[in-house]
């Protein structure tokens, strides 16, 4: 594998980072053989050109370790490329350990130690610590608290500490991680996440403050009411705040916070009341997973409060869901996401922009009275939605779904449904468009697990009314056979009369001809709901050399043909006079 040059000479990396690379995995280390001989590289000098920069900008290179794209912090610190890297490593302000990333317990705990005594030893201040480690033994523990205390002392701004015990050693063996009172003395904290750990023992003992603290999120953590409201009152700059799967708390009250932004509440015990009154509070997330049951929540005088992500049963005298919004006066994206049985759902909001609905309910039990809706998403399909819980409920994650980049139109309908797609489904479909909800523009994914084999076409034709005018359909079919595509792409043209469609294919080509067929027929189709000799079809193709290509000029239909996961693209023109008259 060829390596960067040296000095002209070629250079190629060899050995196992070749095999790590090809193998999609981070190298532990890199080896390079040049072409040059020993005098040659003698003369090349310092060839670590990185490690002549000043130390702000090495730090600022090392930042993009541990993000998706980049290697393991520890990796790079332990294949440094020379002393001075291995010296600037030693004084990179953010401390990042992980025993997920070793093999060994015994080396991670000594890296730990080893790292952090050199990095306090420089007299320097740490801005982020994160520790996740499991715990098997007292002298382990002791590592931790002597390593904890050191960084906090020194003073530390971002703080997450993931310790529980292995689950190899009996309860009895390893108390459960209490952390140090030297934490409550962390005053320039601005970030501080703990799962897993008890907090201080004296905690609740005299006056606790982190006046510089924005964001916060206990998860699996001991807490009463208590200590809700000797955090809320601790933290007066406060922006963030998430709860998620801590016991003992029955109520989740805050009166008068200011700086209060955000607030997740992921509870799996019940929870009685969340009770919020915070002026900026714009996003407030409730996740119920085990069904418990819905708290009482009042947030009415929050007015900014236009973002809410909802998962779990009906709220108490909310008539379902049908009185939901109510609750919420100044709303403008709402997720709701339930396994609830709806058999009405009739809703109106002007300020409403943005619907995320997972819901039992039928088109035909829907009403909306929702002028300004820019986006509609209806997810049957339970996979949508909850892995975007479990990635992103804390810390500023948003809770969507994927979308297509069409949003850009008004009044887009996306649908996820699930396994009762078939031709009453699409009537019901056309009748709900026909409801006077504005859309433009529908994205539909249908999945062949989740639906039936259409047939009685005729009856879905048989609806006294015509096609639903919109300016965009995207089509996703997954897994079909491509004859059981042409009737769904047939049955989408029944209820709608889209000024372009795109076609997007999820199985595998294994049968040119017949997905030539689909591409021919749903040019057919669309064409048959337009005045041929005013109308012209543009199809647009993964592998088309021009933007636009007609489909009657093409000689190769092959060349525009979409892969697994590509599309096409129809779009109708009208036709110019002088090109009709010729």
């Amino acid at each position: 594998m060829l390596a960067p040059s040296f000095a002209g000479f070629e250079a190629y990396f060899v050995d196992g980072c070749v095999r790590d690379l090809l193998l999609n995995t981070t190298p532990k280390d890199f080896d390079v053989i040049t072409t040059a001989d020993l005098d040659q590289a003698s003369e090349f000098g310092d060839m670590d050109r990185i490690s002549q920069f000043p130390d702000f900008i090495v730090h600022h290179i090392l930042s993009f370790c541990n993000t998706l794209d980049g290697p393991p912090a520890e990796l790079v610190r332990m294949s440094v490329l020379s002393k001075t890297w291995f010296k600037l490593t030693a004084s990179f302000p953010i401390l990042e350990f992980d025993i997920r990333n070793f093999e060994s317990r015994t080396s991670f705990f000594k890296y730990v130690e080893y790292t952090i005594s050199r990095f306090c030893h420089e007299n320097l201040t740490a801005h982020k610590l994160k520790l996740v480690a499991t715990l098997c033994e007292p002298a382990e523990l002791d590592i931790v608290n002597r390593c904890l205390d050191l960084v906090l002392r020194k003073g530390v701004k971002a703080l997450e500490i993931h310790i529980t015990n292995s689950s190899d050693v009996p309860a009895s063996a390893v108390p459960k991680y209490c952390l140090p009172n030297t934490l409550l003395s962390a005053s320039m904290l601005e970030s501080l996440v703990i799962r897993g750990c008890e907090l201080p023992s004296s905690y609740m003992v005299g006056v606790v403050k982190f006046k510089y603290l924005i964001q916060l999120a206990l998860i699996d953590v001991q807490i009463d009411d208590e200590v809700i409201k000797c955090v809320t009152t601790s933290c007066p700059l406060l922006q963030e705040l998430y709860i998620a799967r801590c016991h003992g708390f029955k109520r989740f009250c805050i009166y008068g916070h200011q700086h209060l932004q955000r607030v997740g509440v992921y509870y799996h015990t019940p929870v009685e009341k969340i009770d919020i009154e915070a002026p900026n509070l714009c996003y407030l997330m409730v996740v119920d997973t085990n069904y418990i049951g819905a708290p009482r929540i009042n947030v009415s005088s929050c007015k900014k409060l236009t973002t809410v992500f909802y998962f779990g049963r009906p709220l108490p005298n909310s008539n379902g869901f049908t009185d939901f919004l109510s609750k919420f006066p100044f709303i403008e994206n709402l997720v709701l996401y339930t396994g609830y049985r709806c058999n009405n759902l009739n809703w109106s909001s002007h300020s409403l922009r943005t619907l995320v609905l997972h819901i039992n309910c039928d088109f035909k039990e829907m009403e909306f009275n929702t002028p300004n809706l820019a986006l509609f998403i209806y997810a049957r399909n339970y996979n949508v939605l909850r892995p975007e819980v479990d990635k992103h409920w804390y810390l500023g994650g948003k809770c969507w779904p994927p979308v297509r980049d069409l949003t850009h139109m008004k009044g887009c309908m996306q649908c996820y449904p699930d396994g009762h797609i078939d031709v009453l489904w699409f009537q019901k479909l056309r009748l709900f468009l026909d409801k006077k909800n504005g859309f433009k523009v529908l994205n539909l994914y249908i999945n062949s697990i989740y639906s039936q084999k259409l047939t009685d076409l005729e009856k879905l034709k048989a609806i006294d009314l015509p096609p639903y005018e919109l300016e965009h359909v995207e089509l996703q079919l997954d897994a079909f056979p491509f004859e059981e595509s042409m009737a769904f792409v047939d049955a989408v043209l029944c209820c709608c009369r889209p000024r372009s469609l795109t076609l997007r294919l999820s199985s595998p080509v294994t049968d040119v001809e017949e997905q030539s067929n689909i591409v021919k027929f749903t040019f057919e189709k669309l064409l048959e709901q337009e005045d041929q000799s005013h109308t012209n079809i543009q199809i647009v193709g993964p592998s088309s050399s021009h933007a636009q290509k007609h489909l009657m000029e093409l000689k190769s239909l092959s060349m525009i043909l979409p892969r697994e996961g590509e599309t096409t693209s129809f779009i109708k023109e009208e036709v110019v006079q002088e090109e009709a008259d010729a």
